[in-house]
C-alpha cells in the first residue's frame, strides 16, 4: 500500500507565458453570467442583434456603491477612468490629481511637463470633481474593469474559456438625458449588462444583415436592469439615457474570428513562408518610376506563390493560426493571502470547489496540473483524483469528489491547491 503523500511530493513553477485556455469550467457566480450569455447569443453570434430580458445576474456584476468604492479608493489611473461630456473626452487634469500638492500653470516650461507625466504616472481621481462632472451632464468609462475585479476577471476568462476569445470588461455610468457618444460603430463585437437605470439604445442594421438580409429594420429598445445586448462587430448604434435617471451598464468587448480575416491571416503566414524559401526577401529601389520594374519581378513569383498553395499544407497553417489566436491563461493575481490563511483550515469535512479551470497531464512519470499560469508536479498516483477535481461540478469535499488515494493524501493534496489558488472554500 502506498505511503501518505508529503508536502515534498509537491512542486510549484510558473507556465510559459503564452500558456493558453482549452477547456471551459464554471467556478464563481461570475463564470454562470458568462455561460449563460454565450448560450443566449447561440446562432447571432456576428450576425444579428439580440435583446434578452431579465436574463443577466446583477448580483455578480458592479454597483454604484462599488464604483464610487473604486473612484474613492484613488487607486485608479488616468487609463482607467476617462470623462466625457457631449462626445468629447475631457482632459483628465480636469478630474485626476495627485496627492494634494497645487497644481502649477506655467504652461511651456519644463515644470508644466513634470507635472502632466506625474499626473499620467501618478494621478488617482477626485472624488468631489468627478462627482461635479457627473452633475453636468459628463459620463464615465472606467476601462479593464476585469483586471482589478474578482468576479468580473472570471467572467471573462470563462467567457474566454467557452468562446476560445480574449474579452475585456469596461463600464459605462451615464448621467440622466445624456448621451456620450453619437450614432457609431465599434471596432469589436459587445455584449451590454444593464445593471442600473434605462437606457434607450437604436441599432442600424448589422454588417452581416446588410450583406445577406436588405429587409433589416433599425432596432429601437430599452435597457432595464439584468437586461442583456449583443451589437456585432461594426454595427452602428447610438445610446440615450432619459430623464428619470443615472443608467449603469457594462459591456464585454471581443472580436469574433471571421472567415475572410482567419483567411487572409493564413494566407499572409503562407505567403511569408514562401517568401523565406524563395529569397524574396530583398530591399525594392525607390518607388517613384519603377513600378514596372517591380510589377515585372513581383508578377512571376505571385503566380509561382498561387501555383505553390497546391502543395502547400494548409491545415498546418490554420492549426498554427488558430492556436496562436487562443487567448492566454490570466495570472490568478487575487486572493493569494486569503488562499494562503484558508488552505490551514480545510478539513475533510470543508466544502471546496474549483476557483480557475485547470488541466491534468502526465508526462516523464509526472503528473501537471496547470491553473492559470502555475504548473503543480505530482506523482503519477495523484492522476484520477487530480482529474476528478478538474471535473467535479458544484461544492465536493475531500473525500466525496473521489475515493481515489488514501484520505490524508487527498487532504494534503486539496490543502495545496487551496493554497496555490486552483481551489478556494465553497
Amino acid at each position: 500500500m502506498d505511503q501518505p503523500l508529503l508536502e515534498t511530493d509537491f512542486s510549484t513553477t510558473d507556465t510559459p507565458s503564452d500558456a493558453r485556455i482549452l477547456g471551459a469550467t464554471h467556478y464563481t457566480s461570475g463564470t454562470e453570467v458568462a455561460g449563460k450569455l454565450v448560450r443566449t447569443i447561440g446562432s447571432n453570434w456576428g450576425r444579428h442583434p439580440l435583446h434578452a430580458e431579465g436574463v443577466v445576474d446583477t448580483s455578480a456584476l458592479l454597483t454604484a456603491e462599488d464604483i464610487d468604492r473604486l473612484i474613492d479608493s484613488r487607486t485608479l489611473r488616468v487609463s482607467q477612468l476617462w470623462v466625457c461630456n457631449q462626445g468629447r473626452n475631457l482632459p483628465p487634469s480636469s478630474y485626476m490629481s495627485v496627492g494634494e500638492q497645487p497644481r502649477t500653470r506655467s504652461v511651456g516650461s519644463t515644470a508644466d511637463v513634470r507635472r502632466i507625466m506625474t499626473l499620467a504616472t501618478e494621478g488617482s481621481p477626485d472624488p468631489i470633481k468627478v462627482a461635479q462632472h457627473v452633475a453636468n451632464g459628463a459620463s464615465l468609462t472606467l476601462n479593464q474593469v476585469d483586471q482589478y475585479i474578482p468576479n468580473l476577471r472570471a467572467m471573462c476568462e470563462q467567457f474566454e474559456a467557452e468562446t476560445h476569445i480574449r474579452a475585456g470588461v469596461i463600464l459605462f455610468v451615464t448621467p440622466p438625458s445624456a448621451q456620450a457618444f453619437s450614432l457609431h460603430a465599434d471596432p469589436h463585437d459587445i455584449i451590454v449588462m444593464q445593471t442600473h437605470g434605462t437606457k434607450h439604445w437604436e441599432i442600424h442594421p448589422t454588417v452581416w444583415e446588410k450583406q445577406n438580409d436588405p429587409a433589416a429594420q433599425i432596432r429601437r429598445l430599452v435597457m432595464k436592469p439584468g437586461d442583456m445586448l449583443y451589437v456585432p462587430e461594426g454595427t452602428p448604434h447610438v445610446v440615450r439615457t432619459n430623464e428619470d435617471g443615472l443608467s449603469i451598464h457594462q459591456t464585454i468587448q471581443f472580436n469574433v474570428p471571421r472567415y475572410d480575416k482567419v483567411a487572409s491571416k493564413i494566407l499572409l503566414r503562407a505567403f511569408e513562408q514562401y517568401c523565406q524559401e524563395h529569397d524574396l526577401a530583398a530591399p525594392l529601389p525607390p518607388l517613384r518610376g519603377s513600378g514596372p520594374d517591380v510589377t515585372e519581378q513581383l508578377a512571376p513569383s505571385i503566380t509561382d506563390f498561387a501555383e505553390a498553395l497546391k502543395d502547400m499544407d494548409l491545415g498546418a497553417l490554420v492549426e498554427q493560426h488558430l492556436e496562436s489566436a487562443l487567448p492566454r491563461q490570466r495570472t490568478l493575481a487575487t486572493g493569494r493571502l486569503t488562499a494562503i490563511a484558508a488552505a490551514d483550515t480545510v478539513t475533510a469535512d470543508t466544502p471546496l470547489r474549483r476557483a480557475v479551470p485547470f488541466t491534468v497531464t502526465v508526462q516523464d512519470d509526472t503528473v501537471h496540473t496547470v491553473f492559470g499560469r502555475r504548473l503543480l508536479s505530482s506523482p503519477p498516483r495523484t492522476e484520477k483524483y487530480l482529474t476528478a477535481l478538474a471535473e467535479a461540478e458544484g461544492p465536493f469535499t475531500t473525500d466525496t469528489v473521489s475515493n481515489e488515494m488514501d484520505a490524508a493524501s487527498r487532504l494534503l493534496l486539496c490543502q495545496r491547491l487551496v493554497r496555490e489558488g486552483a481551489l478556494n472554500l465553497a
